[in-house]
């Protein structure tokens, strides 16, 4: 019997200060949607840099109408502990046939219980390797 895909989504709020990568255009929004089930197959990474002004309770709105950067996305699971995974992330122009590059970004997710994650937090890395910036993301 084939398993059916189990693809899920999460975004993050809208982030200041933007988040910047070597050769990439700063973002400030990301979604990621991938194969829950096959986390290694090619899902998809949106990086939204549009600027917005924000409200009194800090709400984004009048942005800016730049077109977001959308990518193929690989994520390849490299290490792991009890309800915790962690995955590199490589991406490539959306629907290219060429190589992935490697992003300077982890995919944590922690269960709860289960195999659903409790939380998802893509960190992104300095030079060194270190973790710069966590980014909360959430189920959409």
């Amino acid at each position: 019997m084939h398993q059916q895909a189990r693809k899920v989504k999460y975004t993050s709020d809208y982030l200041i200060p933007a988040v910047t990568l070597p050769q990439q255009r700063g973002f400030h929004r990301i979604s990621l949607t991938w194969d829950r089930s096959h986390p290694e197959a090619v899902g998809s990474l949106v990086m939204d840099p549009n600027s917005c002004v924000l409200d009194e309770f800090g709400e984004p709105g009048g942005c800016t109408r730049i077109a977001s950067a959308d990518n193929d996305v690989k994520l390849t699971r490299f290490k792991q502990k009890p309800g915790h995974q962690a995955y590199t992330v490589a991406s490539r122009p959306q629907s290219g046939t060429g190589n992935f590059t490697a992003l300077p970004l982890r995919l944590v997710t922690i269960a709860a219980r289960g195999k659903e994650p409790a939380h998802v937090h893509l960190l992104v890395l300095e030079p060194d390797h270190s973790v710069g910036r966590i980014i909360e993301l959430h189920r959409a």
